[in-house]
């Protein structure tokens, strides 16, 4: 072959070589590097970065020395880094000269590859074999570099090595690495590819119906539906700000008609997380839509209640099962209570161990009633709303007779009245409203029969006598018809003022006719020769 054939067919050789890099640069921008060669040696060196994308998304498993761990869903896997030489009479008579095939790890660490060497191998040699069959077709092994990119970047080389099992794609892992960690840079590396070619790809806002960039929208999860952030940040500020927590979730007609067949409370269970709240109205908004959505939950749930701290007001979760202490009805104590034995000895002289009674522990596990807030720690009483008191102290009548008002205002059998039970419990409620009935009465008698004291306010129940009172607690004077508090030095000014209340009234009818009654030996009087004990009686009380 002459000198200047040579010189043609190298020159041929760099024309093709220069045209395959363009079209490979203006294919896959940014992958391709071609190092400078100062020196002017013979041929190109190019290094390319060549990712892996798969048609669809492929469950891989893990090969581990205890067998197959957890698969997990990748539609993206680490490129691998191929340095390659172009010889001067490439591709006309020879072919490319791979000097490394690589698979690094994602991570960027020198840690090995995350393909085996023989899989690498068997991959660089079809590059070869590539050439050859378009040498031994076509004359020249042009285009053959993209060909075989091709079938790397879309994963056809792992079906062509045999490396699915079934529908699984079966990976090894790398001796330096532990299977929890390989799992997370594969996890991790394909999270953040399919983020970047969201940000690269066009879409059109069902809202405002205008073309934007990835990088300027925000994509619903679960359903997939895309929309520029501008819009979605005005729909979902509105909602969050109205309290319209249904419609913090996909705006598209159709799945607002799927919402709108749900039932209240899975309408709040959208697959709208915190994180991408807070990315589209801002840390604030955020703030509002998770405090309103704890307490839209203890809305819908009867189990859950709301912290009565005015500066929390979460939504407080039921204890789980587990922390509950049952208690067996069978077991009997063995306790032996003092009036027990005192009534049985009485009764019969001498008992026996067999008569003591041997009263049983309640079902009831009052430690029910305590709630812990998830938010502030706070522990309190779920009937009161108190500060835990414990199980064995019973809870304040105010608060107690606030849930009791509430449950005796809905109507018997109502919608209320059952969220109510379900959420305290059935016999419990009715516990505490016989406990509030019967408070009430005792209450009711306390005010009709009994007067505060003026200076302490202990209610004072009169037996007889008059109505000047004297407190066996702090001394304090008052009258018994009024309260009003009287002087000690002159005590009965109070009875003898005209146009007080109480003037002439130091003893009721009822006291007079009682003395009456006693002063006849417990006849009645009809009058006559009784006339000078009435008045010796009528000077005392008058003094």
């Amino acid at each position: 072959m002459s000198d200047d054939h040579l010189d043609e067919v190298a020159a041929q050789c760099a024309s093709l070589q220069e045209d395959e890099i363009t079209v490979l640069e203006s294919i896959y921008p940014s992958l391709i590097t071609v190092h400078p060669n100062p020196d002017d040696r013979p041929g190109r060196l190019l290094t390319l970065t060549l990712p892996i994308t798969l048609p669809t998304s492929h469950q891989v498993q893990l090969d581990t020395s205890s067998g197959p761990s957890a698969s997990l869903g990748l539609s993206h896997l680490p490129a691998l880094t191929l340095k390659i030489l172009f010889p001067p009479a490439y591709p006309t008579i020879e072919s490319a000269k791979v000097i490394s095939l690589r698979a690094p790890l994602p991570s960027g660490e020198k840690l090995g590859n995350w393909l085996p060497r023989t899989k690498l191998r068997q991959v660089q040699d079809k590059l070869q074999e590539m050439w050859e069959e378009e040498k031994k077709g076509f004359g020249e092994g042009v285009g053959v570099i993209w060909k075989w990119w091709e079938w790397v970047g879309n994963g056809d080389f792992l079906t062509d090595l045999g490396m699915f099992n079934g529908p699984a794609l079966e990976l090894s892992i790398p001796p330096m690495l532990t299977p929890s960690t390989f799992h997370t840079m594969l996890k991790t590396y394909n999270a953040s590819q399919l983020h970047s070619d969201f940000e690269k790809t066009a879409f059109s806002c069902s809202i405002c119906l205008e073309n934007r960039k990835g990088k300027s929208c925000v994509q619903i999860p679960g359903c997939g539906c895309v929309f520029c952030t501008p819009c979605l940040s005005s729909c979902w500020s509105l909602a969050i700000t109205e309290g319209s927590l249904e419609n913090v979730s996909c705006p598209s007609v159709s799945c607002t008609k799927q919402r709108a067949l749900r039932d209240r409370g899975e309408q709040l269970d959208s697959d709208v997380d915190a994180v991408l709240v807070e990315s589209v109205v801002g840390r604030e908004l955020r703030e509002r839509w998770e405090d309103v959505k704890e307490k839209r939950k203890a809305e819908i749930d009867p189990l859950y209640t709301i912290c009565p701290r005015p500066s929390c007001q979460a939504a407080v979760p039921p204890p789980p099962l587990s922390t509950f202490v049952s208690f067996d009805p069978s077991f009997t104590s063995k306790v032996i209570r003092l009036s027990d034995l005192s009534s049985s000895t009485s009764s019969s002289g001498t008992a026996s161990s067999n008569d003591i009674p041997t009263p049983s522990i309640p079902t009831e596990d009052r430690w029910l009633r305590h709630r812990t807030c998830p938010k502030c720690s706070y522990s309190f009483c779920l009937y009161c709303n108190a500060t835990w008191h414990g199980p064995h102290t019973p809870c304040a009548f105010p608060q107690t007779s606030f849930i009791v008002s509430e449950y005796l205002g809905y109507p018997e059998g109502s919608e209320g009245r059952r969220r109510m039970e379900v959420k305290r419990g059935k016999a419990n409620l009715e516990r505490m409203v016989r406990q509030y009935l019967e408070d009430e009465a005792n209450k009711s008698w306390m005010e009709s029969k009994t007067s505060p004291c003026s200076g302490c306010g202990v209610r004072v129940e009169k037996s007889h006598g008059c109505n000047h009172m004297t407190c066996g607690r702090c001394n304090a004077h008052f009258c018994y018809r009024c309260g009003a508090s009287i002087n000690p030095k002159d005590p009965y000014k109070h009875y003898n003022t005209p146009g007080r209340s109480c003037f002439q009234k130091l003893f009721d009818q009822e006291e007079i006719e009682r003395f009456e009654r006693e002063a006849n030996g417990g006849g009645v009087v009809v009058g006559g020769g009784g006339d000078d004990d009435w008045r010796e009686f009528r000077g005392i009380w008058e003094w």
